[in-house]
């Protein structure tokens, strides 16, 4: 076993603030925040609002053509649970 340590547990932001590329790096780090906020907004309150559509189709069983919406619905649950998950974080 090595004691070296693990490039895999350094951050991203480590990554991104090298010295090397300057002030490029912010300007990118603002950009991606610009980009990334209103997403993870979006798919944390979708991931709260979502299963409430779960309800009217669990509460009156599924019709034949019913499973893949109720699939589609768990599969958009997914990415919104992926989407938000940094929402606020503190």
């Amino acid at each position: 076993m090595s004691n070296a340590p693990s490039t895999l547990d350094a951050p991203i932001t480590e990554e991104l603030s090298d010295d090397r590329l300057g002030g490029a790096t912010d300007a990118a780090r603002s950009a991606l925040d610009l980009v990334a906020t209103p997403v993870r907004f979006a798919g944390f309150w979708s991931a709260v609002a979502l299963p409430l559509a779960y309800l009217p189709m669990l509460a009156g069983g599924f019709a034949a053509g019913e499973a893949p919406v109720f699939a589609a619905l768990l599969a958009a649950h997914a990415l919104a649970l992926v989407a938000g998950h940094g929402y606020r974080k503190d």
